[in-house]
């Protein structure tokens, strides 16, 4: 397994795999316990945005998932794309400065990551929905790092704003460019 590797594909080779994600995060990752966002979320993520995620090295994360399934480690450590993965600028972007917090659609998935629900749904809804030059703006109680993959990917623009431990305030913009 590599960085490019999907969760989904390294779950496949051992149960241990699945415990030590969880463990590196347990606020974000417990609800891979439910069967069914066990069945959707790990596809929708790579070992590198993983390591991200938590703080360690593509290479050491990728070992110990290797050492799990009780495969040796022959993954080659992807400079270039861990230095490219998609982040959250700190301070806001230009599109963000005089956009109505009040005008701009929201929404809010707490509720559904409250219950260790599937948040992707209703957040892709409002983001598909979104015209040219809009924002869309979302509720959650965890920075969506495998979205920012999916949003890259697509020419959108993203801003997270960590409002507490609970609660991120993440924009979408659809640049006018983008159909």
């Amino acid at each position: 397994m590599n960085g490019d590797t999907r969760l989904s594909e390294a779950l496949k080779a051992s149960p241990a795999i699945l415990e030590y994600v969880i463990s590196l995060n347990p606020h974000d990752f417990a609800r891979l316990r439910n069967p069914l966002l066990n069945k959707v979320m790990p596809t929708r993520i790579t070992l590198r945005r993983l390591a991200n995620m938590v703080g360690l090295t593509e290479s050491d994360f990728v070992a110990k998932i290797n050492e799990l399934a009780g495969l040796p480690d022959h993954s080659d450590f992807n400079e270039q794309a861990a230095a490219h993965l998609p982040v959250s600028p700190v301070e806001a972007p230009a599109w963000m400065h005089g956009v109505d917090f009040n005008q701009i659609a929201w929404v809010d998935v707490t509720p559904i990551d409250a219950v260790l629900g599937d948040p992707m749904p209703p957040i892709n809804i409002a983001v598909n929905a979104a015209k040219p030059g809009e924002v869309v703006g979302i509720k959650h109680m965890w920075e969506p790092q495998p979205l920012y993959d999916i949003w890259s990917a697509r020419g959108f623009q993203f801003w997270a704003k960590q409002i507490n431990d609970d609660l991120f305030h993440v924009f979408v913009f659809k640049p006018q460019s983008n159909k």
